[in-house]
């Protein structure tokens, strides 16, 4: 294992790979940044450029992205009080607070530290566990992989917003979407409507971008694209810094800030915001003077950003030793291997070891690059935030559009595109969601496959679902439902009483 860490590292110490890392962080600073344009809509549009690099070098950028924008979330988070993302609304609540007294040079820091600490914690656990996971789920078969799925589609609940209804009914949609052109088992064509660009089945591109890009740019459109204040920030001096005794003073709250996220990213469905709620409150629970909670306190603003950084590398785990994304993000990064011909599941540590430990590696090297590159242009992300917005979102059209286009030079992308976009628009109005959209796209071949290679195992018959070890996946499936179902109901009634109160 340490023989391949070794080969893994050397094979992206490329000035290619390096490259790219670089411009997947400055493009996730800059995304994660700008309120309203969130890392995956940089994941999207920077996805096909993916199709015509080697894995070593596409997956690498797109995980750079990842990283960075998550980073990115805290820059006017704690200059602006504008959380970037929502796993940044905690950073802020101490992060804006040493703006207002002069510090933003010091809460910036504080939260880059906090960031890179806990993507590094994560990054390292990946590493070390990843690898013996997946010689144990080798021996999944057919029945356990089929119930995993339904498993990791149970994730719909927990990212379906305010109705877990609206959450399984898009889920159904990506799946239904997932059937069309011609079946693997069968040979029939399925919903092509005799139109030959369908027999191959909908373009993952189109409707990744369609879904998660262009709705915001029609919303920032319909709602009028407000003029942005520039402002001056005062890095410099004792209060632009960080000193080592102000860090070392917060490794315990980093460390148990980073486990936290690691734990909770591990677990498909519960993501970022979670994860840096949780290690804010513990951070406060354990403080010597809770008091200073809200108030500007350095560890206020590192507990949260270590959390949901942590999360980035721990929910890299089930994608890549199960082959199930865990959510929205993850879900794109899977489509990115599937476009590099690579499946993630247990078997890419025999098949791919070399990618597999280049991306191992690469991790490391966004951890370096990010720290690099953030620190060194704190100036140039604050006046990036002050950028007009009609720039922006007209830039993020033409890329999404251009980015579409040069997969396959096809128009009917272009439409679908287009479709998706007001697909997309529709969803958002109506409070639809998109991720599980992309989750049921992505697993609905896989659920096909494994159900059809189940079937003849049991002569049809649905009662093997019911047997060792694919009974156990099932209960979990019932009782994930079951919690997901049980906290929204606590959650209505918890908001309920405080309309009341």
């Amino acid at each position: 294992m340490f023989a391949d860490i070794c080969t893994g590292l050397i094979s992206i110490l490329t000035p290619e790979t390096i490259g790219a890392v670089a411009l997947g962080i400055f493009t996730g600073l800059m995304f994660g940044a700008i309120p309203g344009i969130s890392g995956i809509m940089a994941i999207s549009i920077l996805l096909p450029l993916t199709f015509y690099v080697s894995p070593l070098v596409g997956i690498p950028m797109l995980l750079g992205i990842y990283k960075a924008s998550m980073f990115g979330g805290s820059i006017t988070a704690v200059l602006l009080n504008t959380p970037g993302a929502p796993p940044a609304v905690c950073t802020a609540m101490d992060g804006f607070p040493l703006t207002k007294q002069g510090k933003a040079g010091k809460g910036l820091n504080a939260a880059l530290v906090g960031s890179v600490f806990g993507d590094t914690f994560s990054n390292l656990l990946l590493i070390c566990v990843a690898a013996p996971l997946s010689y144990l789920t080798l021996k999944v078969g057919p029945v356990e992989q089929c119930s995993l799925i339904l498993l990791a589609l149970t994730v719909v609940g927990s990212i379906s917003g305010s109705s877990i209804l609206k959450g399984v009914i898009c889920a159904g949609v990506g799946i239904l979407l997932a059937t069309v052109g011609v079946s693997g088992t069968s040979g029939a064509m399925r919903f092509t409507f005799e139109n030959e660009n369908l027999m191959a089945g909908i373009a993952l591109i189109p409707m990744v971008i369609g879904l998660l890009c262009l709705p915001e740019v029609i919303h920032q459109a319909c709602s009028g694209i407000r003029k942005t204040f520039e402002q001056q920030f005062d890095l410099s001096g004792e209060n632009g810094r960080l000193s080592w005794r102000e860090i070392k003073e917060r490794i315990p709250v980093l460390l148990r800030s980073s486990i936290i996220g690691s734990i909770i990213g591990a677990m498909p469905g519960l993501g970022a915001s979670p994860a840096a709620y949780m290690a804010y409150s513990e951070a406060q629970r354990t403080s010597k003077h809770p008091e200073r909670f809200g108030k500007g306190a350095i560890e206020g603003v590192m507990a949260p950003e270590a959390a949901n950084n942590a999360v980035t590398g721990s929910a890299m785990i089930p994608l890549l030793t199960l082959g199930i994304p865990g959510d929205d993000v993850t879900a794109v990064l899977m489509g990115a291997f599937l476009i590099q011909g690579i499946t993630p599941g247990p078997n890419i540590f025999f098949e791919n070891t070399t990618v597999v430990y280049g991306i191992f590696g690469s991790l490391i090297l966004c951890d370096i690059l990010l720290y690099v590159i953030a620190k060194l242009g704190f100036k140039a992300w604050i006046r990036i935030t002050q950028l007009p917005k009609h720039i922006i979102f007209s830039t993020v059209t033409i890329f999404a559009f251009v980015g579409t286009y040069s997969i396959n030079q096809s128009l009917f992308d272009i439409l679908c595109l287009i479709l998706f976009g007001i697909l997309g628009y529709g969803m958002r109005r109506f409070q639809f969601p998109a991720g599980p959209v992309i989750i049921g796209f992505i697993l609905g071949p896989l659920l096909e496959s494994s159900f059809d290679q189940t079937m003849p195992l049991s002569d049809g018959s649905f009662m093997i679902f019911l047997r060792k070890p694919g009974a156990v996946v099932l209960l979990l499936t019932v009782a994930a439902v079951a919690s997901i179902i049980r906290a929204r109901m606590r959650r209505s009634k918890i908001a309920e009483l405080a309309r009341e109160a």
